[in-house]
């Protein structure tokens, strides 16, 4: 289902009803006509970087917090990894690579922490053992000079509502525990919003730093940004549809 939420293939089915549907209606052509036009347009609105800016300004959550203020625990929201032929050829995906990352530079602040590293892929079921995503972050981690023992892997969850409850569970978290949860900067809002749901003490703290820039290229259209723009439009529909199931 997640991978039926896509601009590209509703805009592609507009334009196509476009050429082929046609009326004896002249105010239904009209209609249709118009519906390409706004298709085209969004678009080409949805392959700008621009786009990728106004949408980031919604979903950037990250804060500030106060010189004081030191985690238990760094809990690292799980983005995915790719199955290999073989389990020594599985590798993490762009997104935990970022993740793993910006979680082992904000342990060095606070080495004290414990890091958790959240999830399983779904999918991989059969294939490989749920903790596999959990041990492909901490073998990176390790490598950045995180200390194995400060290292927990939970495997039990499958996306971000889970990542919040599950941390529920472990060991010495209680509801005012002061937690710092690690995830991409399009992805802090739901995320941070999930985690208050149990906790009442979470910063959140993004993959990379948060620059709005604008040239002559932030208004061309390239497949780069529609696939950013993708990730973003997934992220209001998943912020939609936890609030209404919740």
């Amino acid at each position: 289902m997640r991978a039926l939420i896509d601009p590209l293939w509703l805009l592609i089915v507009v334009l196509v009803a476009a050429i082929f549907v046609k009326s004896k209606n002249p105010k239904f052509n009209r209609v249709v006509k118009l519906l390409a036009r706004i298709s085209i347009a969004s678009l080409v609105f949805l392959s700008t970087s621009f786009a990728t800016s106004i949408f980031d300004s919604l979903l950037n959550t990250e804060q500030t917090v106060k010189s004081d203020w030191s985690p238990e625990f760094i809990s690292v929201l799980g983005g995915g990894y790719e199955v290999g032929t073989t389990p020594p050829e599985d590798f993490l995906g762009t997104e935990s690579i970022r993740r793993v990352n910006a979680a082992s530079v904000l342990w060095r602040k606070y080495p004290r922490a414990m890091v958790v590293f959240s999830g399983q892929e779904p999918g991989t079921e059969g294939e490989r053992p749920p903790t596999r995503h959990g041990e492909l972050a901490a073998e990176r981690a390790v490598s950045l000079g995180l200390a194995e023992s400060r290292i927990i892997i939970e495997s039990t969850s499958f996306n971000t509502q889970g990542h919040a409850i599950q941390a529920k569970t472990l060991t010495g978290i209680k509801s005012d525990t002061p937690i710092a949860i690690v995830t991409s900067n399009f992805h802090l809002r739901r995320s941070l919003r999930e985690f208050q749901r149990y906790f009442s003490d979470v910063s959140s703290f993004g993959t990379e730093d948060q620059v709005f820039g604008f040239s002559l290229f932030s208004f061309v259209p390239f497949t780069s940004s529609l696939d950013d723009n993708t990730y973003r439009i997934k992220e209001f529909v998943g912020i939609i549809v936890y609030q209404l199931t919740s």
